[in-house]
């Protein structure tokens, strides 16, 4: 797999609502993303080892990108 091709976990959040934000934040500029572990938080709303929140993954190229997006939307 290339290095352009490898699908990294960017971030971990405790809710789909805050996970939601962020990548529809990555849609309006076009980075390809994808959440995942939205069930699990909605059976299971604790976050720990077993359950670790709602994880967005990204393309680990577009982690420049993707964290400037993310920090400057706070």
């Amino acid at each position: 797999m290339e290095e352009k091709d490898k699908i990294i976990v960017f971030k971990g959040f405790d809710t789909g609502v805050e996970a939601n934000l962020a990548k529809t934040k990555l849609d309006a500029y076009g980075i390809p993303c994808f959440l995942s572990g939205e069930g699990a938080m909605n059976i299971y709303p604790i976050r720990n080892d077993i359950f670790p929140g709602v994880r967005l993954h990204i393309f680990e190229n577009d982690k420049p990108r993707v964290t400037e997006i993310l920090e400057a939307q706070n």
